[in-house]
């Protein structure tokens, strides 16, 4: 895509979702092998999976949270099972050299396949236990969508866990390669058995919570009744319920053994983009540059530079003053104490959507002016501890738009949208910061001004949040949009205690880091 237009669609449509790694096959065909999307993406899911499920007492929606949440679960599970499907026809039809790196140098694989088709079984058994009250109940009852979609969902998970314990037991020997079809199956594999897990235990009891929001409904009486079923199903949960936790965590143990996400190779069908491009640079670059040329070009655009780093200052500071001047206002308790929060809301979300903007523009800049300066590169330390402390602003964003949802209050459609636009500005920004760090001037003599203009927006915006959120936020409680009685102290005390310091060093983070690419691209 060298067009202008096919950059375009790459920037706007291809790159924020599948950031990565810039390879190229020997086909010549280039791709990205989303090796940073997928990690911020996974965040967001597991992130969504924790919140929605701890804030099932909060009353409002509460269906409609729970179902998402099994929806989503049930097709992570679904995906897994067509990709582990797709491999057994391919190593029937190739063999196992198609997609089988090497064997394990392991003594204890068939001592793991033992356990984990004892706690698969154990927990295949406590499933059809539940289907078969499920089943009952509904036949002589009337029950709400949640409980039809918790009957599916349950249906899938006995499926899953079947041809995963198959699957596993079948490639446990080996360690597997990194084709696209292999990673996206474990991929799925390894994210449906995170948040299953994470469901499973803040959940606890499925059916105790039925009975507590149909309290007095035929669905609670027939869950109550001591059946047959019902009896099996007491008897067995303190023996058999455990082992699903314990399948969870020994799939988890036995998928990065054959198969690790952090590992970055290069199959023989694809090369390196840097290797290729490092070869066509040095033929077409002359042996004897021109000195002078090189020594004056910087020269030339330097007052345009300078001019357009000040208008870029000279919009985001005053913007994000203002942003700032709101929450003093409301912290000294001046004028209506509601409208203030509207006119809060309202420029947070401007504040967000000119970010938004900026980030596509970035991601355009980084395809028309720039090249990936490596094509094997994982991700570093510091990378996972500023990845954690974003997964804590996608959880306050997902909490905030829970309180949004439940609240009475004029503004609080606000509330929900801003959560909706923040999860996907700091989705982008994550992305687009990380791959930036990954890329290099095409031209190393250039000056990207439109770029270096982008990354003072953003890191103007880092610092305005961090300095709302540790000064005025983490200080004055009247501040805080969710202080009302929808939301139980508990939740309260986890937003802010927990997730806001997360987002605070999250911020300060995307200054700093913003800062030096800045330096990076600027020199």
């Amino acid at each position: 895509m060298d067009s202008f237009c096919g950059k375009l669609l790459t920037s706007l449509l291809i790159l924020p979702f599948t950031a990565g790694n810039y390879r190229r096959r020997l086909k010549g065909s280039w791709y990205y092998d989303c090796m940073i999307s997928s990690r911020v993406l996974f965040l967001i899911v597991l992130a969504i999976m924790i919140v929605f499920t701890a804030s099932k007492n909060v009353q409002t929606h509460t269906e409609i949270r729970l179902g998402f949440v099994l929806i989503l679960l049930s097709l992570l599970m679904i995906f897994a099972v067509i990709g582990f499907s797709i491999l057994g026809c391919l190593v029937h039809k190739h063999g196992y050299q198609y997609i089988v790196a090497a064997r394990r140098n392991a003594s204890t694989p068939k001592l793991q396949v033992l356990f984990l088709w004892m706690f698969g079984l154990g927990s295949v058994f406590y499933c059809a236990f539940f289907v078969g009250k499920q089943i009952e109940c509904s036949e002589n009852t009337t029950s709400g969508y949640l409980w039809y979609i918790l009957l599916y969902f349950n249906v899938i998970l006995i499926l899953c866990l079947i041809s995963q314990m198959v699957a596993l037991t079948y490639f446990s020997p080996y360690e597997l390669t990194q084709t696209h079809l292999v990673d996206f199956t474990m991929s799925m594999l390894l994210v449906a058995n995170v948040c299953m897990y994470v469901y499973g235990t803040l959940m606890g009891d499925t059916s105790l919570y039925i009975i507590y929001i149909y309290p007095d409904s035929d669905l609670a009486n027939c869950l109550e009744q001591n059946s047959t079923i019902s009896l099996l199903l007491e008897k067995a949960k303190p023996i058999l319920k455990p082992n699903f936790t314990e399948f969870c965590l020994m799939s988890c143990t036995i998928l990065l053994e054959i198969w690790s996400p952090t590992r970055v190779q290069v199959p023989n069908e694809e090369t390196p983009y840097v290797a290729i491009s490092d070869i066509q640079d040095s033929e077409r670059s002359p042996l004897l540059p021109n000195v002078t040329e090189i020594e004056h070009r910087p020269f030339r655009n330097r007052g345009r530079r300078t001019a357009c780093q000040m208008i870029t200052l000279v919009f985001s500071i005053p913007t994000g003053l203002g942003f700032i001047v709101c929450y003093i206002v409301m912290a000294m308790g001046l004028g209506n104490m509601e409208n203030m929060r509207y006119v809060s809301e309202i420029y947070e979300q401007a504040v967000k959507v000119i970010a938004v903007l900026a980030i596509f523009i970035g991601f355009f800049c980084l395809v028309q002016y720039c090249t990936p300066d490596s094509s094997s590169k994982g991700l570093k330390s510091r990378e996972y501890v500023y990845l954690l402390s974003a997964f804590g602003l996608f959880m306050s964003h997902i909490s905030k738009g829970i309180g949004g949802d439940v609240s009475s209050e004029r503004y609080s459609y606000l509330l929900l949208i801003t959560s909706v636009i923040g999860i996907f500005e700091d989705y982008l920004q994550v992305v687009f910061l990380l791959y930036a760090n990954r890329c290099k001037k095409s031209d190393p003599q250039s000056n990207i001004d439109l770029l270096e203009s982008v990354l003072i927006i953003l890191m103007i915006s880092n610092f305005i949040f961090w300095l709302n959120d540790t000064f005025l936020l983490s200080e004055f409680p009247i501040t805080r949009i969710l202080e009302h009685d929808d939301i139980p102290p508990e939740t309260l005390s986890i937003v802010y205690n927990v997730l806001l310091p997360m987002s605070v060093f999250f911020r300060f983070f995307s200054f700093l880091e913003y800062y030096a690419t800045f330096g990076k691209f600027n020199a």
